[in-house]
């Protein structure tokens, strides 16, 4: 006591604090026992939600409807995304054998003569892929249509990669079409019935309709880092792969295999970089002086200091610089009819 009343500031000081730590701590403690009740209620409320989740719909007709709702809804938006689908890519045009041999030439020729302007070396014998048609014809009008499709897919990919700067393409090859082993088109199969003869008993339900059809192109290509960052870039853009600059349709791709490996399988030893480095820069030397080995005079007629030469080369760099081989598997995605998702009972 007599501490307080000889130190009545230091005190007040001291009691105050305290007061205000009891407090502090009741409002603390009373925050907690909140936060605590209000977390057991929350929890207990998303393990109710969780439970009337997973309990079956009550069989009444107002669950009905809307159950029918919901499903509606979601397949008129399948149905327009689908139908936005089909009209982005590019429908064929009905072609006979003989036109498609003749655009199939030409297409190579075109090829060619591009690549040869942006110093691209192509195969000695390429063919876009369908060589096999540059000396016979298709089986049928109906296969040569899907054909040129084909070829105008496999055209898209090598323009962008001709455009994307590679050095060559060393190997193009895609996978045939069924309907040129059978020498057919792709027809729908009618639906089996269940007495085994068409027109005859209750159809049997057949096998869902494929919603893509994929047409496998492999390309092998000599190419440096940025040619290869900008050749997998515009191939994920469908802008990118248009059918022409000015047409809406594009063609859908999808990379399934890439690739890639260095073209220098060792690294430079310690020589080699020792004679780059003194090989650069012209070796160290200092610069060529003027003919007469005057120095350089002004306008004013005084004479013009020289700059100094050039320090010699203290680095080289050993990785980075090296091309790549790139393998890519593309596939060509085609959207069939069955994208469209009929609403109708």
């Amino acid at each position: 006591m007599d501490w307080i009343r000889e130190n009545k500031v230091l005190a007040t000081i001291l009691g105050v604090i305290a007061a205000g730590s009891i407090g502090l701590g009741y409002l603390l403690f009373d925050a907690w026992g909140s936060y605590s009740a209000a977390r057991d209620e929350y929890t207990a409320l998303g393990g109710q939600i969780a439970q009337i989740k997973g309990l079956a719909l009550a069989p009444t007709e107002q669950n009905l409807k809307a159950k029918k709702a919901l499903v509606d809804e979601y397949a008129a938006n399948v149905s327009k995304l689908g139908g936005a689908l089909l009209f982005l890519q590019p429908v064929p045009a009905p072609s006979k054998q003989a036109e498609f041999q003749t655009k199939l030439k030409d297409r190579v020729v075109q090829i060619k003569n591009l690549a040869q302007s942006l110093k691209v070396s192509l195969p000695p014998d390429f063919g876009l892929g369908f060589t096999e048609y540059l000396g016979a014809l298709p089986p049928s009008d109906a296969v040569a249509t899907d054909l040129s499709g084909y070829l105008d897919g496999v055209e898209a990919i090598v323009k962008l990669a001709l455009n994307s700067n590679v050095k060559s393409i060393d190997l193009l090859e895609r996978a045939p079409l069924p309907s040129e082993k059978q020498g057919t088109a792709r027809q729908t199969q009618p639906a089996a019935t269940q007495a085994g003869m068409p027109g005859q008993g209750r159809p049997v339900a057949s096998a869902p309709a494929s919603i893509v059809e994929k047409r496998n192109v492999s390309i092998v290509m000599t190419l440096d880092q940025t040619a290869l960052q900008l050749i997998m870039s515009r191939l994920a853009n469908p802008a990118d792969m248009k059918v022409r600059p000015d047409a809406d349709q594009s063609f859908f791709t999808s990379l399934r295999i890439l690739r890639v490996e260095n073209q220098a399988k060792e690294g430079p030893v310690r020589h080699e970089s020792v004679a780059a480095m003194q090989g650069g820069d012209n070796g160290g030397q200092p610069p060529v002086q003027p003919p007469g080995g005057s120095p350089a005079v002004s306008s004013s007629g005084s004479t013009a200091l020289a700059p100094p030469p050039p320090a010699a080369a203290d680095s080289v760099p050993v990785i980075g610089q090296e091309l790549l081989k790139t393998q890519m598997e593309i596939d060509l995605v085609r959207f069939s009819d069955a994208v469209r998702v009929s609403t109708a009972p």
